[in-house]
């Protein structure tokens, strides 16, 4: 295991530490980023994986193979003593240590400090940990692998894990279950445009999904609650429209655009602001300037204060 991978390992530790409770609140999740943001050798690419891991709680076997990796790839003091400090800033970050807390910290101290760092003991654990990293590959508990969809595709990357806990399995194809992320992103961010995601927008993409796509009621749900909830959080509204222009065909974005305009007139008519924000997803889709008109006009004169 390189320093780099060590250090990232260690960082994803302590965020497991810290959910140790099942809950993660905005002040801790800042102390988190303060604290890791110091450790070296953290690149961007490793931010964006850490954020994954502050969005939900391990599981169980997460923590625990995050544990025995940095335990396994403990072989120098300088190791140790990162580990220690680390672990050590983390429990008193908050300005006190509880009893408990402190009888973890020595626990974990105990079990650092009895690691031997000498050569031939790092040699053997070096061995181990390749053979370990070569079955982790297929066997990994860990969720690196879903790290490019938390990026590109958030909104799918959250389906996959909620959907064993609610108990709703969304019955589509891979390909299809990532496009429709992708289009339901875009519906919950022209709901958004207003700064607001109403009831009746919310049962209209969920509408939109039973109908078009051919979701059940608790499908629909389960999809249209966790697009809502990461719109208001923030998305990244270009991944969404690019990621949505990949994989679909010219006839579709041109009649998605038509609903577009079904979701902006679903509460309240539609808007200046809603018409705009359109208009310019119509030109991220690659859809023309006469299809965007023709779209626009599914509404009535009325609904749209004629313009």
């Amino acid at each position: 295991m390189s320093q780099e991978a060590f250090i990232l390992d260690l960082a994803k530790l302590v965020i497991a530490a810290a959910w140790a409770d099942g809950e993660l609140s905005n002040d801790e999740i800042n102390a988190l980023k303060d604290l890791l943001f110091n450790l070296e050798e953290v690149s961007g690419e490793d931010w964006a994986v850490l954020t994954m891991y502050m969005e939900s709680p391990p599981s169980d076997a997460e923590a625990k193979e995050l544990l025995e990796r940095v335990l396994g790839g403990i072989r120098t003091s300088e190791n140790k003593m990162l580990t220690l400090a680390t672990l050590e800033n983390l429990f008193r970050c908050d300005g006190t240590v509880t009893p408990e807390e402190q009888a973890l910290l020595d626990q974990v101290e105990g079990d650092i400090a009895n690691i031997n760092t000498g050569l031939f003991s790092g040699f053997s654990r070096a061995l181990k940990s390749a053979i370990g990293e070569r079955n982790s590959s297929v066997e990994s508990s860990l969720r690196e692998h879903a790290s490019d969809d938390y990026i590109r595709n958030t909104i799918y990357f959250d389906l996959e894990r909620k959907q064993d806990a609610s108990g709703t399995t969304v019955n589509k194809s891979e390909s299809e279950l990532r496009e429709l992320c992708f289009a339901v992103g875009l519906l919950a961010h022209v709901a958004n445009i207003d700064a607001e995601i109403t009831s009746e927008e919310q049962e209209a993409i969920r509408s939109v999904i039973r109908e078009d796509w051919g979701l059940s009621e608790s499908e629909a749900h389960l999809l249209v609650e966790i697009s809502c909830d990461r719109t208001t959080k923030g998305l990244d509204y270009h991944r969404l429209s690019n990621g949505y222009f990949e994989c679909t065909t010219w006839e579709h974005r041109r009649e998605f655009v038509k609903t577009l305009f079904r979701i902006a007139n679903a509460a309240h008519k539609t808007s200046n602001d809603e018409i705009e924000g359109i208009r310019d997803m119509a030109r991220s889709l690659k859809v023309s300037h006469k299809d965007f008109i023709a779209a626009k006009k599914t509404i009535s004169n009325e609904d749209r204060s004629g313009l």
